[in-house]
């Protein structure tokens, strides 16, 4: 029988949106549509996107983020305090948020979608979010000081609202819960020029998982990077310290060389899983089979295979509002290729 509890065949989540998403989004916007007509279309296409998902034979079901405008978006439009900047964005074409009051919950961060999976697959389901560091790192700022005194306080008050919303998440049956952090890429390669230090960081994201209770099925992963710095040494020290965290799992960019050169999965102890992030989601090009099997070899021979599960680097298309690099067709070829990959591995118990 195949082991389940490791995810082997993943899918990052954040999936190229469908056309009738992205027009129910725009009719939204200009008044055209009300929220529920918006919502009866995200249903119809995760319902789809369910069965596509068992076509390629994934482990675990996502609903593909499409309720999300990007991939933080389920804690900033759930969480009072949070203002977007007007006409504000970063270099990566993403919307800038703030915090000016003290945060308080306005509706379920993830469980509400969460349900809808539930009541419409008997296979195991996966949530992806933000991690609370990230979110506050992202969010602080000058105005921030009204309700929050440093990044750090902002922080903690994240933590403790995603620490109840994943125990709500493991109590209605979720299997997979994934948070994502891209700032470790830059902190495992010795920078620390955000508004969190890499304690502070640490500390926040592991105060989302402290004292949560879990079955033996049920997993909760850190994604440490999307790709960026994999061409810089790793800070042993702050690796060892992140990986000795309460999460069951870590995913990280496994998808060049340079960042196969960090050999990172050496570093993670045998008790914890890990995710390999083996193909390019921004590169259309099906990777070369002898050149990804060759790194999947390497990370083999140093961490027990029955603890990786395999998935594209990062999410396709993190940003609704940014075009995708990747059609859904050949989005379609990249899972297919992680599939296949998988049965290289594991063979029929992928």
């Amino acid at each position: 029988m195949a082991n389940l509890f490791a995810y082997r065949i993943d899918n990052h989540g954040d999936n190229v949106r469908p056309d009738p998403i992205q027009q129910a989004r725009h009719q939204f916007r200009a008044g055209e549509i009300t929220a529920a007509d918006r919502e009866e279309v995200e249903n119809t296409e995760i319902i789809d996107f369910i069965s596509y998902q068992r076509r390629l034979a994934l482990s675990c079901i996502s609903d593909g983020n499409y309720r999300d405008g990007d991939y933080r978006s389920a804690v900033l439009q759930s969480v009072g305090g949070f203002v977007r900047v007007p006409d504000a964005k970063t270099a990566d074409g993403l919307g800038v948020w703030t915090v000016e009051a003290p945060l308080r919950p306005k509706k379920p961060i993830a469980t509400d979608a969460a349900r809808f999976l539930l009541e419409n697959t008997g296979f195991p389901v996966k949530v992806k979010l933000p991690s609370a560091a990230h979110i506050a790192a992202q969010t602080y700022s000058d105005a921030t000081t009204r309700a929050y005194p440093g990044a750090a306080a902002l922080g903690d008050a994240i933590a403790e609202l995603l620490h109840d919303e994943l125990e709500l998440l493991f109590e209605i049956g979720v299997k997979f819960v994934q948070f994502d952090n891209p700032d470790y890429a830059a902190y495992l390669t010795g920078s620390d020029g955000g508004e969190l230090s890499f304690e502070e960081a640490l500390q926040i994201d592991q105060a989302v998982v402290d004292g949560i209770e879990a079955e033996e099925d049920q997993k909760v992963a850190l994604t440490i990077g999307w790709g960026a710095h994999t061409d810089r040494p790793i800070d042993t020290e702050r690796a060892e310290k992140l990986f000795s965290t309460g999460y069951d799992k870590f995913t990280f960019p496994y998808h060049t060389d340079a960042a196969v050169a960090q050999n990172l999965p050496q570093l993670v102890p045998n008790e914890k899983q890990i995710g390999l992030g083996i193909l390019d989601a921004f590169d259309p090009e099906l990777e070369d089979i002898d050149t990804v099997m060759a790194r999947l070899d390497l990370a083999v021979e140093q961490h027990e295979y029955e603890r990786i599960g395999l998935l594209p680097h990062r999410g396709f298309q993190p940003v609704h509002y940014v075009d995708a690099a990747l059609t859904i067709e050949q989005q379609r070829r990249k899972l297919e290729h992680v599939e296949t990959f998988a049965t290289m591995v594991w063979g029929n118990e992928a």
